[in-house]
């Protein structure tokens, strides 16, 4: 009897062993950059230069985004997809004014965005670092090369202490006579928190600048 027992001992750790071999580990993708839940808000302190290169003017104002994922829908592909609500306040004293209705989508393969009409492929996964695309590549734009520069970094975003920041370089072109960098930062569970749109350039290396930069940069969260 004692000899059974062992046996149906040794045979159940066995099964056991085997179950657990056979258990099939998800790889990790990265969908958590994205932060696609109804509900969910961030609000962006946003700092804009444009320059003028008539009068060698600059004209910088400050105000603020806030975007909210405010429903879901199913789209023209069949996909389940996001409508992004963009609204906008210019001091503490006023409140917040409607400006824009984007949308967003998540797949297993990329995330998407459509700002002002033109679809974006903002990420892909799984996230690799270097990982380059075309983020154009869903719209009639030229071709625009983006890359992983940089992954699960520790950053602090406008006062905000962030453990795994995901950094999408989109465009840099820097010279003497030209200045242009497209770049965005995404933290885990916020989406984006961070986006760089610098471009400017002139005629010689007397000349006056002539283009925008503006800077949006990770307030407040919720939802």
């Amino acid at each position: 009897m004692q000899k059974t027992c062992w046996l149906i001992s040794i045979f159940t750790v066995f099964l056991f062993s085997c179950s657990k071999d056979k258990e099939i580990v998800e790889p990790y993708l990265g969908h958590d950059y994205a932060n696609l839940e109804v509900g969910k808000y961030v609000v962006y302190d946003v700092d804009s230069f444009f320059y003028d290169d008539f009068d060698n003017s600059i004209d910088s104002s400050f105000f603020q985004i806030k975007e909210v994922v405010d429903s879901k829908f199913t789209d023209l592909e069949g996909d389940e997809a996001f409508k992004i609500i963009r609204y906008r306040k210019i001091s503490d004293t006023t409140g917040w004014v409607l400006t824009d209705v984007w949308s967003s989508k998540l797949i297993t393969t990329n995330f998407q965005k459509v700002e002002e009409n033109v679809r974006l492929l903002k990420l892909i996964f799984p996230i690799r670092g270097n990982a380059t695309w075309n983020g154009n590549a869903l719209n009639n734009d030229g071709e625009m090369t983006y890359e992983y520069t940089a992954i699960d970094q520790s950053e602090t975003i406008g006062g905000n202490v962030l453990s795994n920041v995901l950094t999408v370089l989109q465009f840099e072109e820097i010279n003497l006579i030209e200045e242009k960098v497209f770049e965005e930062k995404y933290a885990k569970g916020l989406g984006m928190v961070y986006k760089r749109s610098l471009n400017r350039t002139r005629k010689s290396l007397s000349g006056h600048w002539l283009g925008f930069d503006v800077t949006m940069t990770l307030s407040s969260f919720g939802g």
